[in-house]
């Protein structure tokens, strides 16, 4: 577990033999700690009044080395995109919850408290790209930041990269705090395939084989929070489409799995899936039709 905020002092005491020297010399009057205010841009003093006010969340889009992930080439996010990517977080992800949830508390226990912005992908040995990870409920580090167009906003390309990617780690984070029936572990329990899930190839291929996407393969836990994830930001049509073509042994599987992912969500965390998916597709459909300011700050 990392600290992200240290403080150190470092005090020097030069002493004689005898004796160090007293408190003569100390100004009492003066605090010893700087009480000269931050500089922050208008953008960071958004990021204050929208995201660590509300949620206790730091927003890092300068990208930093002790937050990153240095097995990787990685590129800082441009700001302009940081900006757009923050404003659709905040509509399309926190207050999403907040209306489900009619909580404003609920993000704010178990949210991380550090999200950070990567500008480029993060690139596999096996040309597979990450999205986003979430560490140990701390933090959430999502990349490909710099293919946003702020002037062309792209519905299904904020999905695949970042509406999905939100819902999945936020969903590991919900079930590492409590965790799932394990039957669902045993559903599928002989057709995880690790890393070479990026081999299944088409969607539907793992349909067939009662897994939601490819990625779902690699093991229960990303199957699991893959069921929330496409469940939600898919429409029902997309939902029945997926279930019909994917065969009469894939289709029972993937209820099995669903019915328990929706038990839990609703018993364990008071989320009705259905609910929270009509949420989030207006919220979508919010950004798509240019309802949401996502102009920059400056």
């Amino acid at each position: 577990m990392k600290k992200y905020i240290i403080y150190s002092l470092i005090m020097t005491l030069t002493c004689g033999l005898g004796a160090c020297n007293n408190d003569e010399d100390v100004d009492k009057a003066n605090s010893i700690f700087s009480t000269e205010e931050v500089d922050r841009s208008p953008f960071d003093k958004w990021i204050l009044g929208n995201y660590t006010h509300p949620y206790n969340i730091a927003l890092k889009y300068r990208m930093e080395d002790n937050e990153s992930d240095m097995t990787h080439i990685l590129a800082p996010a441009e700001y302009k995109k940081s900006v757009v990517l923050a404003k659709i977080i905040k509509h399309v992800w926190l207050e999403a919850y907040d209306e489900a949830t009619g909580n404003p508390n609920f993000l704010r226990q178990y949210i991380p408290k550090t999200i950070h912005f990567i500008g480029s992908p993060a690139y596999e040995d096996n040309g597979t790209m990450v999205l986003g990870t979430a560490e140990g409920g701390m933090k959430i580090t999502l990349y490909n930041v710099n293919d946003i167009n702020p002037d062309q906003i792209d519905i299904n390309l904020l999905n695949d990269y970042y509406f999905q990617t939100m819902h999945h780690e936020f969903a590991h984070i919900l079930h590492q705090t409590k965790n799932y029936d394990p039957a669902f572990d045993r559903i599928t329990e002989n057709a995880y395939i690790g890393s070479d899930w990026y081999m299944v190839g088409a969607d539907r291929n793992a349909w067939q084989q009662g897994f939601v996407t490819p990625y779902a393969m690699s093991e229960s836990r990303e199957d699991f929070v893959e069921n929330i994830a496409v469940y939600v930001t898919n429409t029902k049509d997309y939902w029945n489409n997926m279930l019909q073509n994917a065969g009469e042994n894939g289709r029972t599987l993937i209820k099995q799995k669903f019915e328990i992912v929706y038990s839990y969500m609703e018993q364990t965390w008071g989320i009705n899936l259905d609910e929270l998916r009509e949420i989030v597709l207006r919220r979508q459909d919010d950004i798509a039709n240019g309802y949401v300011d996502l102009s920059i700050i400056e």
